[in-house]
């Protein structure tokens, strides 16, 4: 510290203003603080002070740069993420009701194409006086292979239907059809006489 300082550079404090002579050793001036509200900010005007609150504005301000940096990184991801799920709920849907459709679709051509070929089977395999009127399929169970029932008439009003077992021969282009009980068409129907 210089002798001829007025304020301490570190703290501030001001010393006492009597000159010191060579000659004469006196006490060491203790120093004296000067009134609080000149006192009070005079650290501001430290240069160790004022380097490291730089220091440290600077470091808040790249954290809260990092942390925002990363909420909306984080919201971006997030939504991505929503779009990219919704995108494959919408696309199973949509292959679930393409492939239903599509199954829905064989299962009418079926129904409409097995009313000839039951109706033949009937009258030429089985010889009986009755005909299919209507073919539902009710299940596919696998395959080229459906199930369902037939509606059989003959021309005085008496009716039954029959289940029956459908496979789609599609190299044939045609349709096969299996009755696995014959029972209920005989005991209908009169043979073909």
């Amino acid at each position: 510290m210089p002798a001829d300082a007025v304020f301490c550079r570190n703290c501030g404090y001001k010393f006492s203003e009597q000159p010191q002579t060579p000659q004469q050793t006196q006490p060491t001036p203790t120093p004296q603080p000067t009134s609080t509200s000149t006192n009070r900010w005079a650290f501001l005007n430290n240069p160790n002070f004022k380097k490291w609150a730089t220091i440290g504005g600077v470091v808040i301000g790249l954290a809260l740069v990092v942390i925002i940096t990363m909420n909306v990184i984080f919201q971006k991801q997030q939504e991505a993420k929503q779009k990219a799920e919704q995108a494959s709920i919408a696309r199973v849907s949509r292959s679930r009701s393409s492939s239903e459709s599509k199954i829905q679709s064989t299962e009418r051509r079926l129904s409409k194409d097995a009313v000839d070929v039951v109706t033949n089977m009937i009258q030429d395999d089985f010889d009986l006086d009755a005909e299919a009127t209507d073919v539902t399929v009710e299940r596919h169970t696998g395959g080229d292979h459906y199930s369902g029932y037939a509606s059989v008439e003959d021309d005085y009003g008496d009716s039954t239907s029959v289940d029956i077992n459908i496979t789609d021969v599609k190299y044939e282009k045609s349709v096969s059809v299996e009755i696995p009980d014959t029972s209920k068409l005989y005991d209908e129907f009169d043979s073909n006489d």
